[in-house]
């Protein structure tokens, strides 16, 4: 079994990833931002969002009690998946 704090670091650790890459993606948009559609515009601000959110919950996680910390576990897990699969639909239209 996985301990709370083998999973907290991978969390972060993929957290620092995600950020890095919106990071990227921030930077890219804003070099293009006269030619940025509405669409590409609103995807940027969804990411950058869920990445505020993703660092919430992760909050949440790591000061979660021992009793509560596999269900938080089980709701960051599903989180996270879904900001990776945002963050792969959007890296290649922006």
């Amino acid at each position: 079994m996985t301990s709370k704090k083998d999973i907290e670091k991978k969390l972060e650790e993929q957290l620092d990833a995600f950020g890095t890459k919106i990071d990227k993606l921030e930077l890219k948009m804003q070099d293009q931002r006269a030619r940025a559609s509405e669409l590409e515009k609103k995807a940027m601000s969804k990411l950058i969002s869920m990445r505020s959110e993703a660092r919430t919950k992760l909050r949440h996680y790591k000061y979660s009690g021992e009793d509560k910390w596999e269900e938080a576990s089980a709701s960051l897990d599903k989180y996270w998946q879904s900001l990776g699969t945002e963050l792969k639909a959007y890296e290649g239209r922006l």
